[in-house]
């Protein structure tokens, strides 16, 4: 008698753990599905689309530095200007983009690399900003805005004028 009280206890004991563990597991699947699906279509709403990947181009007009109040920086009784430079930023896949600037008085350029996140996207407009980086320190971020129907926008940086660009064909 005590044999099969032993037995039902230990079959009883193992029908529940494996009842209960595969029960678990399924509950940990099905939870992660769609967390698994939040994160394509999240990955799916930062892919650009084909026709908003290319080389986009304008110029930022000179202009006076401005310091931390917008004021007019002055050093040495001179006002600070920056001159004219031409912008160049080229969107690739992947969330790539690089960055050309020449500078528009002596014709020097310096090169950034970096990557872009979709900030906002309505069917008129994206939103775009880009992190970049030219390996020595300087590490700008531009928004760019622009519109669908034409590829025509606006570049904004950090203490700095807007300026329009345009995608080049």
């Amino acid at each position: 008698m005590k044999i099969i009280f032993k037995s039902i206890l230990i079959i009883s004991t193992l029908t529940i753990t494996l009842f209960g563990c595969g029960n678990s597991n399924q509950e940990s699947t099905n939870s992660s599905s769609p967390n698994e699906s939040e994160k394509i279509s999240a990955d799916k709403t930062n892919v650009l689309s084909a026709e908003l990947l290319g080389n986009y181009h304008g110029i930022q007009p000179s202009y006076f530095m401005k310091n931390q109040y917008g004021d007019d920086m002055v050093i040495n009784g001179n006002k600070v200007s920056v001159p004219s430079i031409d912008y160049k930023f080229l969107i690739k896949e992947n969330s790539v983009v690089s960055l050309q600037q020449i500078n528009l008085d002596d014709n020097s350029r310096v090169y950034y690399d970096g990557t872009y996140k979709i900030i906002s996207e309505e069917s008129t407009i994206t939103n775009i900003e880009c992190t970049l980086s030219d390996g020595q320190g300087s590490k700008p971020t531009y928004v760019l805005t622009i519109k669908k129907s034409d590829k025509k926008g606006i570049c904004t940086g950090n203490n700095e004028p807007e300026f329009n660009i345009e995608k080049i064909k």
